[in-house]
């Protein structure tokens, strides 16, 4: 049992293990139901064409479609680029154009992004209990194992973000070390010892490592370039990387600046083009790879290719989806469709999920509903403003690194006029399991404190002579309990992420909301 319990508490073993957990949710049952479910009717026929298929095996049936296929290589998903369909597609090309098949590629995608959830946890807080935590939470968060389930683009885009912002953590990592060991070297060639008056001048004088190859850098430059290639919204991700680096390089250069600003010009001097290189040029260059088969497969004509991306961007960003109609109170166009959910709908609740596939069996019902797990989404609007709050007064990096994240991929939507729905926020699934994972950690670790009321400083225990601070930590059991409830819901909605049959009793207990309807 004791070598039992040192193997579990290894970080290489939980993540196996969450992993492997993640992967039993996603693939169990994984061709029911056995039919096209929503956006099913797009992206399983590209990735069909993309890899070799016949119309008969792709499905290619309607007028519509043969044209899309002739004119685009695609179907009516076109207007996306093609990463994501090609990653469906090599799931078809080893289970066959089936529910099973056409869903792989998928799963594998959410499997991963559970994993990559679980390393960015296990080098936040290096603690493995917290690996757990938040590589749980991920593996069991409800619209992530729908959207793992479904063969649409959105749990491809996350992996690649979440792959991304893993990168740019591991890089923080990697110099760091060089920093630690540069300063090391400056100090051992100062003649002064540390308490000398003239440390100071020697600490600013040693030089910050800067070097161009960063790996991890463009690591990072090549996953969000991934994302990019699954959605251009996975662009919103990479400003956010973008934010965080130039942000945790003017700190690494803070002690041997005399000022903020200082350390800040001093950034953008020189890491201005390394930053470029990794996280414009690299990113550029994977976008322009992924488009060489299409290319290839249209004889190398670019200028197509350039009029297929003006018309993706018409589609996105001029109304393209033309889902409006004029509001008779204000006159205004609204957009008219059942799910559409506007940004603020994906994180207050109760929200608007969207229902990819119901079917009333009488007395039963069967349904999949994207709907975000309110053990997480509920719990995020207490999670987010912590974080934020510790962000500002505590200046504590992981807190920046998860609201930093969070906010570059939700708050451009507030800008985008067109129909958009709940489970676009798929990429942002794991910073809200990380912001729940920071807000628990903090819970779990607090102690009780008795201040002064006069000057707020620790009182003194007048028995003991000691500061008047609690041995134990008071919220752990809220901790426990937040945890066996958030396994609970989950085991609970369990049927609407899989279609599982239910009667309509149970079923209504199940949607609490007319708005999950």
């Amino acid at each position: 049992m004791l070598l039992v319990a040192r193997l579990l508490l290894r970080p290489a073993i939980a993540v196996l293990l969450i992993t492997a957990f993640a992967g039993y949710l996603r693939f169990t049952h994984l061709g029911h139901p056995g039919e096209l479910v929503f956006d099913e009717v797009y992206y399983p026929k590209a990735g069909c064409i993309l890899i070799g298929g016949s119309d008969e095996t792709c499905r290619i049936d309607s007028g519509d479609e043969k044209f899309w296929r002739n004119d685009k290589w695609d179907v009516g998903s076109w207007v996306h680029p093609p990463l994501g369909k090609w990653q469906i597609g090599l799931g078809i090309k080893a289970f066959g154009m089936d529910p099973f098949g056409w869903r792989a590629g998928t799963a594998v995608a959410g499997t991963l992004t559970v994993t990559a959830v679980a390393i960015i946890a296990q080098l936040l807080w290096r603690r493995v209990a917290w690996t757990y935590v938040a590589g749980g939470l991920m593996a069991t968060e409800h619209l992530s194992v729908v959207m793992s389930r479904t063969a649409i683009l959105d749990s491809h885009l996350a992996l690649w973000v979440a792959v991304g912002f893993l990168c740019l953590v591991l890089d923080r990592r990697w110099i760091d070390g060089r920093t630690v060991a540069a300063r090391a070297a400056s100090a051992a060639r100062s003649p002064a010892g540390d308490d000398a008056p003239g440390v100071v001048v020697a600490s600013r004088a040693w030089r910050v490592p800067s070097p161009i190859w960063r790996p991890w850098r463009f690591a990072m430059g090549m996953a969000f370039g991934a994302a990019i290639s699954v959605k251009w919204s996975g662009a919103m991700a990479l400003f956010g990387a973008f934010v965080l680096t130039f942000a945790w390089e003017t700190a690494r250069r803070r002690s041997s600046s005399p000022t903020l600003a200082r350390a800040f010009m001093r950034v953008f001097a020189r890491e201005s083009f390394p930053i470029v290189l990794a996280l414009v040029v690299v990113p550029l260059v994977v976008y322009a790879a992924i488009a060489l088969p299409w290319m290839h497969h249209f004889d190398w004509d670019l200028a197509r290719w350039w009029d297929t991306q003006k018309g993706s961007f018409r589609y996105h960003f001029d109304g393209g989806l033309g889902w409006t109609g004029v509001d008779p109170d204000t006159g205004a166009s609204t957009p008219t469709h059942p799910y559409y959910a506007r940004w603020w709908e994906w994180i207050v609740p109760p929200g608007r999920p969207t229902s990819f596939h119901v079917q009333d069996l009488g007395p039963d019902t069967q349904q999949i509903l994207a709907l975000g797990a309110p053990a997480v989404f509920w719990a995020n609007l207490f999670a987010m403003p912590l974080v934020v709050w510790s962000l500002v007064r505590r200046h504590d990096w992981r807190a920046g690194f998860i609201a930093v994240a969070f906010a570059a991929q939700l708050l451009p939507w507030i800008r985008v006029g067109r129909p958009t729905f709940f489970f676009y926020v798929t990429p942002l699934v794991p910073f809200m399991v990380l912001g729940v994972t920071y807000l628990l950690q903090v819970a779990a670790d607090a102690k009780l404190v008795v201040r002064d009321r006069e000057t707020g400083e620790v009182a003194i225990n007048p028995e003991t002579g000691a500061p008047a601070v609690s041995t134990a930590y008071v919220y752990r059991p809220f901790v426990v309990a937040y945890l066996i409830v958030a396994a609970l819901l989950f085991l609970w909605f369990w049927p609407v992420m899989t279609a599982g049959q239910v009667s309509d009793v149970r079923w209504r207990l199940i949607v609490w909301f007319n708005r999950w309807i």
